[in-house]
């Protein structure tokens, strides 16, 4: 991305921000910037995830033993920031079991008792129409945000958004404004959800498709393979700019 056409967060003003980290899925996937593995599990070898067609896409498959295989793709030990604004623009997968999550993360206590999280979008899209996730042919329909203090089963907030569409039809932004004393979260540039909550500490990028939770175990029913990807056009962090 050349230094005139670098954007700044999609229905902020740019000039409060600077562009600190962007990957544009136009060049395939860069292992410099991200892990195909996470700190306290080995990636998988069967590879469900490929950067073609200027996007990053990650769908649910089978391994050799039938097993569904999860996948999360972080920036952790390469880029991390505190504050600013962090976006996607994707679309989420169908069907039951698959948990499509953007979210933020710290794992620096290295005695286990004090991990920050933010979800800025997970999605249950095998919930179905009882449950407010999906409709009935399980395409998600909502999706939540939390906040995770650090401090075990602390939350910060959390709230489930819910009746937008077919958010496997198309794609939209997800994003989050992380201040110092306030989380701002953001669907398709409108501001959804906010809580007034003090969160200091450094935080990488994480990308996955899991399964379970509401989204329900995967079965024979779950589409997989490529047409049924959580697809992302890209992932772009600003800090805000220092006032003068």
């Amino acid at each position: 991305m050349t230094p005139e056409k670098k954007p700044g967060p999609y229905g902020q003003n740019p000039d409060d921000y600077v562009l600190t980290f962007a990957d544009e899925f136009e060049n395939g996937y860069n292992p410099a910037i991200w892990n195909d593995t996470t700190w306290d599990k080995p990636s998988h070898p069967q590879k469900n995830y490929a950067v073609e067609g200027g996007m990053l896409k990650i769908w649910p498959e089978r391994d050799a033993n039938e097993q569904f295989i999860p996948r999360v793709l972080d920036t952790d030990g390469k880029f991390y920031q505190t504050y600013g604004y962090f976006e996607i623009e994707a679309k989420l997968p169908r069907g039951k079991g698959p948990w499509p999550a953007f979210w933020l993360y710290n794992h620096d206590d290295t005695n286990g008792t004090f991990r920050p999280e933010i979800d800025i979008m997970e999605a249950y899209p095998g919930g179905g129409p009882e449950s407010y996730w999906s409709d009935a042919k399980l395409n998600p329909t909502a999706y939540a945000v939390t906040i995770w203090t650090g401090q075990p089963k602390v939350k910060g907030g959390e709230k489930m958004l819910m009746e937008l569409g077919d958010l496997s039809s198309k794609f939209h932004k997800y994003a989050l404004k992380w201040e110092p004393h306030k989380q701002t979260f953001y669907f398709d540039g409108k501001e959804v959800y906010s809580a007034k909550v003090s969160m200091p500490h450094r935080m990488y990028v994480l990308l996955d498709v899991l399964y379970g939770s509401a989204s329900g175990d995967p079965d024979h029913t779950t589409p997989t393979g490529r047409k049924n990807a959580f697809e992302v056009k890209y992932v772009r962090v600003w800090q805000f700019k220092k006032k003068k």
